[in-house]
């Protein structure tokens, strides 16, 4: 902690120093300005010293020339301490000191060094910042107040002012509009440090509603910390940290009083207990319009406080029991609740909003405390979602609680559904519309957790819109469904049903066969191929029908360009693998159907042949690829594969023989010898029937039906084997 003591002992009052080589413009400021300079300090023989005369203000002059034939700049600071110390010096304020100082000084003066800076810092560090500011040619540069460290031009910044750079300007007119600024910017700046400075040296306690303000700060993410925490101090807060947070406001110097100095209680159970303590949450939670809630702050000497600024321990990255944050949590609750009075802060992201509000002694207008609120109150909400469903994940745990209820023999662990689900999601990508035009639409994702989609990359083409997410949805999970049958696959899919899809040798000749099969269907569809698009494919493509969405894993440089020329408004992806989720939900009238995910729950292997005709060789590849691909169809499904294609989809049908029909009209005779197959069971032989009609050699099927056996007879009827999977796969 840094301990902000003078060594005057003046009963509160804070002595400033003033470090000088120039003209003593800056210092004039500063005695302009009303700011009581108790010694000037130059390094040579200056104007600044007759500055400090006229004043009637102490003047030592330390020069550096005693040290010219080997200038020691560690022994010439200390005696450079030593002389601000017997003045009693607390805040070291630097007017234009030309010479560099080394580290004593900011030890001795640990985050009570001020610096001012002709230049917008970071950009244009150094001596000549004016004349980099002037080469860059930048439109606007500035000055910057800053507490400054041993690193020359760096450290927490307290103010900035932009200065604009007027066409034909020189340096030295710059400089000089750069100084009228800073000769007002720094003093104000000097005198709410020095004010911060006495509050926390006087450990005041204020009556509530009184005229300065704490913030509170408890951040895991120290991200922007730095730079936040010196824009707070600048306008006027006082800084309460706690922990890790106090430790780096040490780092950087920036004046703070500790949570234990609050609270009179040390931080206990390693670190579980910091800030649950009334002396702070009665702070944050006071109604200050309401009298016995002043009563009650005054009776305890508690100060109201104004702004919390916290974020929570990473549980959704961490997850474990030492990573469930309690304490800033509770912080969160508190001043959100209080949202009328108190401003919270959770995300990093919006400090720089904060930090504008706040300029100058503003506070915190309504509407960015509501939006602040609403924001702590959903990270709260994701936070402990996250929490249950890592609970959720504790099998063990879940299968005693469910022992104890009657229930553990269901059907297995993958079948047992929580009993309360709590989903926390977050805005990721606006899209063009929703299932209409007149809809509006989005793609929200869990909070805090990526989804494959945030890695998708869109080349080329119109904004996406609700139904192209929902079709390439389906497309890119079929195509990684049935890639590993052969070297290349490729899948081509209209409102989220397959209309083509194929494997090949290639991807290009997977694309050509999977369009194959649907042309007319193909059209405004969604292509999803396996392999990168090289150009010959890309040219493949663009002569084709159009497609809505092209995705695959990458594209040549060629592809790209003939995609962008060519069809302009495609949306051309690129996407990683598809990801799995825990949980299926989709909304109904008042309430949510919640299932595990659909999967292939068999392999072959544990198919059963149930004719006395055997599938040969090749038509065990047909029969996996109309299975998978089946799987993806809206029910009622019949596919027809053959040859390592689709060739007829039949789907969304209301009774079994339909699709069997559709499918065998838009097979047109190429499924001779190929493969069948049926999402769910025939309940009569019609079904069956029909698709034998298209010269298939086999078929696969569910089973289960009570007319199993009249089915079977059918097939050895007509010569074709029938494989049962044991599972059925409907798809709405």
């Amino acid at each position: 902690m840094v301990v902000i003591m003078g060594s005057s002992g003046h009963d509160g009052e804070v002595r400033l120093g003033v470090l000088a080589s120039g003209r003593g413009t800056i210092l004039e400021a500063i005695l302009s300005a009303g700011l009581d300079v108790c010694v000037v300090v130059a390094d040579r023989r200056c104007r600044a010293l007759l500055v400090a005369a006229e004043a009637g203000v102490p003047a030592e002059l330390l020069l550096r020339d005693g040290y010219s034939t080997d200038f020691d700049r560690h022994a010439y600071t200390r005696q450079l301490v030593e002389v601000l110390e017997g003045y009693g010096v607390d805040v070291v304020a630097m007017a234009g000191f030309g010479t560099i100082i080394s580290s004593e000084i900011f030890t001795a003066f640990a985050g009570r060094v001020l610096n001012t800076h002709p230049a917008l810092l970071p950009a244009f560090k150094g001596w000549h910042a004016v004349r980099d500011a002037l080469a860059a040619g930048v439109k606007v540069t500035g000055t910057t107040v800053h507490v400054a460290t041993e690193e020359v031009d760096d450290g927490p910044i307290l103010a900035q002012e932009e200065v604009p750079v007027l066409p034909g300007d020189t340096e030295q007119a710059l400089h000089e509009r750069i100084k009228s600024v800073e000769r007002r910017l720094y003093p104000q700046t000097i005198q709410r440090f020095l004010t911060q400075v006495r509050r926390i040296r006087a450990t005041p306690v204020t009556t509530p509603g009184g005229t300065f303000v704490k913030a509170l700060l408890s951040v895991y993410d120290k991200t922007g910390l730095d730079d936040f925490a010196g824009a707070l101090v600048a306008a006027g807060y006082e800084l309460v940290a706690s922990g890790k947070t106090a430790a780096a406001l040490d780092d950087v110097g920036l004046p703070h009083t500790t949570v234990e100095a609050v609270t009179d209680w040390p931080e206990m159970l390693g670190g579980r207990v910091k800030t649950l303590h009334p002396r702070l949450h009665a702070g944050i939670l006071a109604d200050l319009d309401d009298p016995q809630h002043r009563a009650d702050l005054a009776r305890h000497a508690i100060d109201p406080i104004d702004l919390v600024v916290c974020n929570l321990y990473p549980f959704r990255s961490q997850p474990s029991v030492e990573m469930i944050d309690i304490g800033g949590v509770t912080l969160l609750r508190a001043a959100a609740k209080n949202w009328a009075r108190v401003g919270v802060v959770v995300d990093p992201a919006d400090y720089p909003m904060v930090a504008e509000k706040l300029k100058g002694g503003h506070g915190l207008d309504e509407g960015a405390r509501l939006y602040l609120a609403r924001k702590a109150f959903a990270h709260t909400t994701a936070y402990d979602a996250s929490i249950v469903s890592w609970f959720d994940e504790l099998v063990p745990g879940a299968a005693t609680a469910e022992a104890r209820a009657g229930d553990a023999g269901a059907a297995g662990a993958e079948r047992r559904l929580p009993p309360t689900l709590h989903l926390s999601l977050e805005l990721a990508q606006p899209l063009r519309y929703g299932e209409n035009p007149h809809q509006s639409g989005a793609r929200y994702r869990t909070a805090g957790r990526a989804s494959w989609w945030d890695e998708v990359i869109q080349h080329s083409g119109m904004e996406l819109s609700y139904l192209n997410l929902y079709d390439t949805d389906a497309a890119w999970a079929l195509v990684h469904e049935i890639a590993d049958l052969g070297p290349a696959a490729a899948v081509v899919v209209k409102h989220a049903n397959p209309c083509g899809a194929a494997l090949a040798a290639t991807v290009a000749e997977a694309y050509e066969a999977a369009f194959a099969c649907d042309p007319m269907s193909a059209f405004g569809g969604i292509v999803a191929l396996s392999a990168p698009v090289d150009g010959e494919l890309a040219g493949t493509m663009v002569a084709n029908a159009k497609a809505d969405v092209v995705i695959a894993p990458a594209y040549s440089e060629d592809a790209l360009a003939l995609f962008a020329a060519k069809r302009k408004n495609m949306r051309v992806l690129a996407a990683p693998a598809p990801g799995t989720d825990r949980w299926h939900v989709r909304q109904v009238s008042g309430g949510w159907l919640v299932q595990t995910p659909y999967r292939l729950a068999r392999s072959p292997e544990e198919w059963q042949l149930v004719t006395s005709v055997k599938p040969s060789d090749k038509n065990w590849l047909d029969l996996q690829l109309a299975w998978r691909v089946c799987a993806a169809v809206k029910s009622n499904a019949i596919v027809l594969a053959a040859g390592g294609k689709a060739v007829g989809i039949g789907g969304g049908q209301q009774n079994r023989v339909s699709p069997g029909e559709l499918a065998v009209a838009r097979a047109a005779g190429r499924a001779v010898g190929g493969a069948g197959a049926s999402d769910a069971y025939f309940p009569f032989r019609d079904g069956f029937d029909m698709v034998a009609t298209a010269g298939v050699s086999c078929v696969v099927q569910p089973g289960g039906s009570v007319r199993d056996a009249e089915v079977i007879a059918a097939a050895e009827e007509h010569g074709i084997a029938m494989v049962f999977t044991g599972e059925r796969q409907f798809r709405h």
